[in-house]
């Protein structure tokens, strides 16, 4: 309690401390539950939440070092959302210069617009938020520059030009050279380079906050080995790193409230002459454009109805393309969650760019908890990524497409050949339903006859215990399970289905066991063979409930064959009406 007391007290010090205070604490309650739950339940869900706002990392992250990250985002968050709602310390100067109150204020708006108004506006087009961010920002630097003290009018010069170059980058991106982006970028990095210098020769800034600064300045340049090291945690690393640049910028516009050592006098600059060319570059760099440039987003139903061939295809409009296409669930399963942030698709694309095996790259979706069944739909996608990975692409797909038809081609005629081995044991006697046809056995044999619009009662996967047991036929209800001689390989099953019974048959055959069973649904058939399965009937057999609903008396005819003349295994199925329940062996 006393700590308690003790941390109140010092959150009094700030003008918002108390109620930052509660606010952090609630977040931090909010995290430290949500590890209690994942330490219980194995379920990093809630945390990722907590800590990221997404719950799509556990999917893409796996490895025992995620919690602990997790944790410990969420602690820095919970620091962050302390130092930036905590205001200045007490007591706050009075009658601060003009050019401080407006840097302050625009300090605070970048930072709410980081952290809540763009995600507001997510729905505004990427050209509006590109230039009203830009021009805050240019502001911004402009007054930085001119608040500083204790540096030259040539520092201040060449911030100034630094930051205005280093803020091109983001109206550019689809419009210059990764060479001029590493320019630009070094550009931005300067700047924010003789800002923290600037900072320390002031004054009024403490040693805290300058330390601060350099370490959101280096930090992210260590993104690059962990790129390297563990690709797909880059990006939830890099998220987190935002905090310590957010918090520099805070505690430069809180510690500009309050008081430090004396500010040294300097010529005062022409606000008037900076402005316009701090509204103007931004502005240059957007461009005129031809027409509206659309924006395309995931939640956009029609953004596929407005898209255009690669070749019709703008540069500038090429990633919002594969926005769309990857985000598209219209043929399938979308390429990746429907829930995983736009900067993180562009990422993955890239890495399916640079994975030239097309299995390899389906394996690469599939961790990422999709995998879309239409192949040609990644190959469309990445070609506005990577046109010539998606050539390469698009011809693995189209072999392993004409591989699948050969096998399916080869896989039609393995069965056109069991079936033509196949013959009816009982040719002499016609019944009013019949058929012949090879029957794939799985491991283990057996199979079974049932009723597939009734599961009330019974069910094969129970009574194939029964029927082990047994040794050749078990009934319980609307389904029988009938025990095989052989396994893995095809068999030979022929069914007929009488209204009455027919004369009893056992001449050539080793069991003959008949059993009663009930068809509610009016349909009693044996399973045919699915696609990709594993056994099943590999021709169309007559559904033998020739009353419909009611009750049937089946009798199972079975041989083992002479294998080593090239026989097969023969079954001969017979049903007809009967309302006995009780089984009775003819020959076993």
């Amino acid at each position: 309690m006393r700590i308690v007391t003790h941390l109140w007290a010092v959150a009094g010090r700030y003008r918002c401390g108390r109620p930052a205070a509660v606010v952090a604490a609630l977040y931090l309650t909010a995290v430290i539950a949500a590890t209690g739950y994942a330490v219980v339940s194995r379920d990093l869900v809630a945390l990722s939440i907590a800590a990221t706002g997404m719950k799509a990392w556990p999917v893409i992250l796996h490895g025992s070092w995620l919690g602990p990250m997790l944790v410990a985002i969420g602690w820095l968050n919970a620091w962050m959302v302390w130092q930036v709602l905590r205001g200045p310390a007490l007591p706050r100067l009075a009658g601060l210069p003009g050019g401080v109150v407006w840097l302050r204020r625009l300090l605070y708006l970048g930072i709410a617009g980081d952290l809540l108004i763009w995600e507001l506006v997510e729905d505004l087009p990427d050209v509006a938020e590109i230039v009203v961010s830009r021009v805050l920002w240019a502001a911004t630097m402009v007054l930085w520059v001119r608040v500083l003290s204790g540096v030259r009018a040539r520092f201040r010069v060449i911030a100034l030009a630094l930051g205005l170059i280093g803020s091109l980058p983001l109206s550019l991106f689809f419009q210059v050279t990764p060479a001029a982006l590493w320019v630009l970028g070094l550009a931005s990095i300067a700047f924010t380079v003789t800002i923290l210098l600037g900072q320390r020769r002031d004054g009024r800034w403490s040693a805290a906050t300058v330390t601060i600064g350099w370490v959101a300045l280096v930090a992210p340049l260590l993104l690059i080995a962990l790129n390297v090291v563990l690709p797909s945690g880059s990006g939830i690393v890099s998220d987190a790193l935002d905090a310590l640049s957010t918090v520099w910028l805070a505690r430069t516009a809180h510690e500009l409230a309050q008081p430090g050592r004396t500010v040294h006098r300097r010529r005062a600059w022409r606000t008037r002459s900076l402005l316009p060319v701090a509204l103007l570059l931004p502005l240059l760099a957007v461009g005129a454009e031809e027409d509206a440039r659309h924006s395309f987003t995931g939640a956009e139903e029609d953004c596929a109805g407005r898209l255009r061939p690669y070749a019709g295809t703008r540069p500038q409009d090429r990633r919002a393309t594969f926005l769309c296409l990857a985000r598209d669930a219209s043929s399938g399963t979308p390429m990746f969650p429907s829930d995983l942030p736009d900067q993180q698709v562009v990422a993955h694309g890239r890495r399916l760019c640079a994975t030239p095996d097309v299995q390899k790259r389906h394996a690469s979706l599939r961790r990422l908890g999709t995998d879309p069944t239409d192949t040609t739909q990644v190959g469309d996608a990445l070609e506005f990524l990577c046109p010539g990975a998606a050539a390469q692409h698009r011809a693995q797909a189209a072999h392993a497409q004409r591989r699948r038809e050969r096998e399916q081609a080869a896989w039609r005629a393995r069965l056109a050949e069991a079936n033509a081995r196949c013959a009816d044991p009982w040719p002499q006697v016609r019944a009013v339903r019949q058929g012949t046809a090879a029957y794939q056995l799985f491991e283990g044999g057996g199979y079974y006859v049932h009723d597939d619009r009734d599961d009330t009662e019974g069910g094969p996967d129970g009574d194939v215990f029964e029927a082990i047991d047994d040794g050749f036929v078990h009934a319980a209800g609307s389904s029988a399970v009938i025990m095989t001689f052989g396994e893995n390989e095809p068999m030979c099953l022929t069914v007929k289905a009488f209204r009455s019974a027919p004369p009893l048959r056992l001449k050539g055959w080793d069991r003959v066991v008949e059993v009663g069973i009930v068809s509610r649904g009016g349909h009693i058939g044996v399973p045919p063979y699915p696609e990709g399965g594993e056994s099943g009937a590999l021709g169309p057999l007559p559904d033998l409930a020739v009353d419909g609903p009611g009750r049937y008396r089946m009798r199972v005819h079975a041989r083992a064959g002479e294998r080593e003349r090239g026989g097969s295994e023969e079954h001969l199925i017979v049903v007809y009406p009967g309302r006995s329940a009780k089984k009775v062996v003819h020959r076993q």
